[in-house]
């Protein structure tokens, strides 16, 4: 049976929203305003992690990924529900903190003066390493990621993508066996993104067979790098699980791409009471357009639209059958 990494059944978090100063001098319209005061940030979320894999939560903003890896972290205590960290409860904060790492977007934690190997050394010790082991772990850390050369630079000279790397190196110091990436990619460009996602791949998941759960708003990422992917909105897991599946929820849909030419007559005119919904634009040529169809996978619509496009007088230039994208099915699980 495979080890589960994390764990959680119906795991909440509620936050009371701080009351103005109209509320606190005027007792009458604090009783009223109370019953409004609580926020959901996470609601009833259930899901499993499994050893070894990246998991990759996605979500829009607001959608509750940041509260739920705060959670998981024992950074805030759960309104309600449970949750565990390889079988530890949630509640045993120190033994679960010996067994994570996280690393975010946002580098403020870190000593801008300080060089990146003293930052990685005071960082060490704070996670109980001696000194000399930090010196170490920091020294073998930082050409891990790449940042050897800049080792002994002041950290404020760093670029956007080697204070991401040495974030992660921080997380890395005490061996955890689980990672928390929130965004990593925030703000990088598409160069140091690459660097980083070869980092991830060759030698957190197959170097070091670490699981790794990551929150990012990139999709292309999340394809990427992900062995299955959870969807958050309105700070509930709406679907889990891999690509492909997450496609198979969307029902028996097929996309086809057309291009066409000499039709005679406006080209949306051929989606009247066709079967699917049919989307129309020139595809860059002079006279052609591109026809996107999305039918049941029967194939009926497909059918109808090159009957059409045949007596309209159009030629067809070729078809493609496109795979549901991953774009499409955050559309429908997240409604944005």
């Amino acid at each position: 049976m495979t080890e589960l990494a994390i764990e959680t059944e119906q795991l909440s978090k509620q936050f009371t929203l701080p009351r103005g100063w109209g509320e606190l001098l005027r007792p009458g319209k604090r009783r009223r305003a109370d019953a409004d005061r609580s926020v959901t940030a996470v609601d009833g979320v259930t899901l499993t992690v499994r050893a070894g894999e990246l998991y990759g939560l996605l979500g829009p903003n607001g959608a509750g990924k940041t509260t739920l890896i705060r959670l998981l972290c024992t950074m805030i205590v759960p309104s309600s529900g449970r949750g565990s960290i390889f079988g530890i409860d949630l509640g045993e904060n120190s033994r679960i903190r010996q067994l994570i790492g996280m690393a975010s977007g946002d580098e403020r934690s870190f000593y801008w003066r300080l060089s990146g190997r003293q930052n990685l050394e005071f960082f060490g010790v704070l996670c109980g390493l001696s000194e000399q082991q930090a010196s170490r772990r920091a020294g073998e850390l930082l050409g891990k990621v790449d940042l050897a050369s800049h080792a002994d630079r002041p950290f404020r000279t760093y670029s956007s993508g080697q204070k991401q790397r040495l974030s992660i190196a921080r997380a890395l110091l005490h061996h955890p066996r689980l990672l928390f990436l929130d965004e990593p990619t925030r703000s990088l460009d598409p160069t140091a993104t690459l660097h980083l996602h070869e980092f991830i791949e060759q030698e957190l998941l197959a170097g070091e067979g670490m699981t790794i759960l990551l929150t990012t708003h990139r999709l292309d990422e999340a394809a990427r790098l992900s062995q299955r992917i959870g969807i958050m909105a309105g700070g509930r897991l709406q679907a889990q699980g891999t690509p492909d599946e997450l496609r198979a929820r969307m029902g028996p849909t097929a996309s086809y791409h057309l291009h066409v030419s000499q039709l005679a007559g406006e080209p949306a005119s051929l989606a009247a009471d066709l079967p699917g919904h049919l989307r129309v634009q020139p595809d860059g040529q002079p006279g052609r357009w591109l026809l996107e169809l999305e039918d049941a996978d029967d194939g009926a619509g497909l059918a109808e639209l090159l009957r059409r496009i045949v007596l309209a007088g159009g030629q067809v230039h070729n078809v493609q059958r496109q795979q549901v994208s991953l774009e499409e099915v955050f559309t429908r699980f997240t409604g944005k």
